[in-house]
Parts: structure tokens; sequence; C-alpha cells
């Protein structure tokens, strides 16, 4: 299921394999722009890919990307989202989240997105870089503990993009994971 959400309507459609859910947060357009039927629409089209070593014609083995529905234990996926504004003006504000897929592991340091800023998050809700990403616990005596959350409880990655996104502009996101 994807959702939007802004101060005016803004379309988006999802095109791809159904693997992870999508939400994408994009800032108005100006009234003018608004009234006269230019929006930004970001499609969004997400991907799988397993590593796999492929043996070649010379008998060794090479480490290539191979689409993937489904993995098996300690299979690394690596899913990208690419992005392209089909609209008649800019995207400004845009944000792509992305749930770490229930029974795998974000891989530290694999999430990239060439203009963005990247931040994750324990709920889906609250979102920090890693260093101050934390979460409380309660200690045997009643009080509380504040600690430091390690990446293999990440359950969602945000792309803040940085840049507006142009009418017909493009790019990508990604991350990897290893399945549990």
């Amino acid at each position: 299921m994807s959702k939007i959400k802004g101060k005016e309507d803004v379309k988006m459609r999802t095109v791809g394999t159904a693997l992870a859910v999508l939400l994408v947060l994009v800032a108005a357009v100006p009234a003018a722009r608004a009234q006269s039927g230019e929006k930004p629409e970001l499609v969004l089209t997400l991907s799988a890919q397993k590593e796999a070593a492929v043996k070649g014609p010379d008998g060794k083995a090479t480490t290539k990307w191979q689409d993937v529905k489904t993995g098996n234990p300690g299979d690394v996926i690596r899913y990208t989202i690419a992005y392209r504004n089909g609209g008649k003006t800019e995207a400004r504000d845009a944000t792509i989240v992305d749930p770490v897929p229930k029974g795998t592991t974000y891989i530290p340091g694999s999430a990239a997105g060439e203009g963005a800023e990247i931040t994750f998050s324990l709920d889906g809700k609250s979102f920090q870089a890693p260093p101050q990403l934390k979460y409380r616990v309660r200690q045997p005596d009643g009080s509380e503990a504040e600690l430091l959350a390690s990446p293999d409880m990440y359950t969602h990655i945000r792309w803040t993009l940085l840049k507006p996104v142009p009418s017909g502009g493009t790019g990508t996101v990604s991350f990897k994971v290893k399945v549990r």
C-alpha cells in the first residue's frame, strides 16, 4: 500500500514488485500551479536482486546480481527504488521511506542515494541518523536506560531528497539486507 501526505493532492504510482511498501511525501507546489493541474508525479519502481555466485566460461566464480522474488537464509538482497518525476512541475521536499523486509537484517552502511539524507527508524515513525538512533529499556530496578540502536534493529529507511526533482528528473536509492 502506498501513501502520500502533504499539503495538496500529489499523484504517485508504484510500479514493479510488491516486496516492500513505499511512502512518499512531497511538499505543496504553489497554489497557482496546483489549480492549473501542474503537479509533480513521482513514479517509483522497486526491484530486488540477489547476490549470486556464477561460474564463468573459464570456470572462475564471480558475483552477480540477479532478479529475485524470494530469498533463502544467508542470501544478500539489494533493493533499489528508481524514481522519476512524470509530472509537469518539480517535486520539492520529496521523501522516500521503505521498510526493512521482515525476516531480513539491514546490512550496515549499505543504504545509498546520491543527493539524499539517509536516516533510520525503529518504529517507522521517528527517524534519526545512526549515532542518534536510540531506544529505551526498563531496567530490573524500574528505571529506564537509553541505549544505542544497532543496525539489526532498524525497521525503516528514509531518504530525504535534498534537491527538487525536476519534471522528467530521475534518480535511485538502495539498500542491502541479509535474509535470516
